[in-house]
């Protein structure tokens, strides 16, 4: 009788650990629109929502389901369901940052913040505010060398920062959530704050130039006692250089335009004269 209550739990504790939650997948695009470090940023969390599909979410880990992992089961573990990760959202993040309306793709939930920063000065003032919204973390907690950073040599500028600094500019959030509206339940023991999301994506953008880190599916990964599970952004520090376009280079394209469009009008002049 002993033997068989201890199978029992250890089932019961094996059906825990494998249908539960999947971490939300967090997406971080940067677009600098000059030399000046003007832009964007928009912030992406996709999470997988059981009760959008009719049928069982398979774990991404485990898509030819030959590895025994469980479904994917998500809402139950945010009080009042996965929507109400939006309302969090609308009510703490600061007054700079724009919360997007939530989308819906399958059964897929987004929810999509952004702000945008007039320099790089305006960006770094930005930044450095969502690290210190976090109660674990500070700005001043960081070097140099993780703080974002933006060099120019005349028209040619570097960006860079470190994903330790991007990871810290989410923990308000993160931090909120797991705090406020996040329930263990089942997965207590098992599931950490660190562990309810994951930089899954990462790119930049300069002029005609990009960086980027997508998740994806990688076959020869080990994951625990089997092979095969995603692959999410692994670079601990990101770098991108670019050229973008001088005042002098503008006004060659402009006197070009004009030119061109000279020459066609005076052509038709030409041939209206010639009829």
């Amino acid at each position: 009788m002993q033997k068989k209550l201890i199978f029992l739990v250890v089932m019961i504790l094996s059906v825990f650990v494998l249908t539960g939650c999947w971490a939300g997948e967090v997406g971080v695009t940067t677009t600098f629109n000059d030399s000046k470090g003007a832009g964007t940023r928009t912030i992406i969390l996709d999470v997988m929502d059981d009760t959008l599909s009719d049928t069982p979410i398979i774990n991404p880990d485990d898509p030819d389901q030959t590895e025994g992992k469980g479904a994917v089961i998500n809402n139950k573990h945010i009080e009042g369901g996965l929507p109400a990760i939006q309302t969090w959202l609308q009510e703490n993040a600061p007054s700079f940052i724009t919360v997007e309306e939530m989308t819906v793709d399958g059964y897929h939930r987004y929810f999509t913040l952004s702000y945008t920063f007039t320099d790089f000065d305006d960006f770094l003032a930005k930044y450095a505010e969502l690290v210190n919204l976090s109660p674990n973390l500070s700005w001043d907690d960081f070097d140099a060398t993780e703080k974002p950073t933006w060099t120019c040599e005349g028209s040619t500028c570097t960006f860079a920062e470190s994903k330790a600094i991007v990871d810290a500019s989410l923990d308000w959030a993160i931090d909120g959530v797991w705090n406020d509206i996040y329930v263990a339940d089942d997965l207590a023991g098992y599931v950490t704050k660190d562990s309810i999301t994951v930089l899954a994506n990462y790119k930049v953008v300069m002029a005609d130039q990009m960086y980027e880190e997508l998740q994806h599916f990688d076959s020869e990964a080990v994951d625990g006692d089997s092979t095969g599970a995603m692959a999410y952004v692994t670079s601990d520090n990101f770098s991108l250089t670019a050229k973008y376009p001088t005042n002098s280079t503008l006004i060659i394209v402009i006197i070009a335009a004009v030119v061109v469009i000279g020459g066609g009008a005076a052509a038709l002049i030409l041939s209206k004269k010639k009829k």
